[in-house]
Formats: structure tokens, sequence, C-alpha cells
């Protein structure tokens, strides 16, 4: 096959071209997705759970909870709310997913990152099984559209 250079460049010019509009479409898509993702961020400090900011958690969006453990010791975050979701925690090198998973634990001054997607209304309460008496409780409200 014999091919000038214009017509090799335009191939290049194209090929690169595509190239480009699929990172900016995977780029959007990224932003999109972390902009429909409800965060809730909880901190761990002096033995009880603090929750960092307060808003309703909305019923099928898919849910971060950041969780950051500022004190020396080990702590667990247990909630019936993840047995019957698909859930996946991530910290530190470690990941867990699947459903089922009753909880986690989060070693001294490490964060712990946990995804779900909500599917039932309800107040869920999460605790540290480590020690009983660390508890709180998440809202799970159904908001309809405007």
């Amino acid at each position: 096959m014999i091919c000038n250079i214009g017509t090799a460049e335009r191939a290049i010019r194209i090929v690169l071209g595509i190239v480009l509009i699929g990172a900016a479409a995977f780029t959007v898509r990224s932003l999109a997705q972390a902009a429909q993702e409800q965060r809730v961020e909880v901190t761990i400090r002096d033995s009880t759970f603090h929750l960092n900011q307060i808003a309703p958690v909305r019923l099928h969006v898919p849910t971060v909870i950041i969780l950051r453990n500022q004190d020396i010791v080990r702590h667990g975050f247990t909630s019936l709310m993840f047995t019957q979701v698909m859930v996946r925690g991530e910290g530190e090198g470690i990941a867990a997913y699947g459903k089922g998973v009753e909880g986690f634990y989060i070693d001294p001054g490490k964060t712990l990152v946990i995804r779900f997607t909500t599917e039932r209304t309800g107040q869920y309460s999460f605790k540290c099984d480590l020690h009983p008496e660390m508890k709180g409780e998440l809202y799970l409200l159904e908001i309809p559209a405007a």
C-alpha cells in the first residue's frame, strides 16, 4: 500500500481525535458519577462516632461513607444496612466487597471508604462491635424528585 505523508498525517489526527473524544467522555462521565454520589463523613474520636455533616441519605443513590479513625485503637463499623446490598470497603490497599458484608475494622489513624447504593428506607443503626458503647444512626429517606 502506498500513501503519501498527508494521508498518514490525516489518519493519525483522526485516531488522536477519537482518543481525545473518548477520554473527554470518560472524564465527563466520571465527574457526573461523582456529582451523583452522596457522601457521609464520620470521624471516630475519643471512642465516639462524630458525623461531620448532617444531611439526609437518599434512597437508590450511590452512597459513600468516609470513616476516619483518629483514635489510638482499632474500631469496628458494623450495620444491618450492609447485609442486603452490594457493598465495597476500601482503605490502605485493602478492599472487601460483596453482598452480606456485616461490617469493617479500621485501624488507628486510618481512613476507610465504604460504597453502596441504598435500597430501603428506614433508620439504620451502626456500632463498633469491639466497643459496644459506640453507636450511631443513619436515616435513609425517599425524597421525591421535584
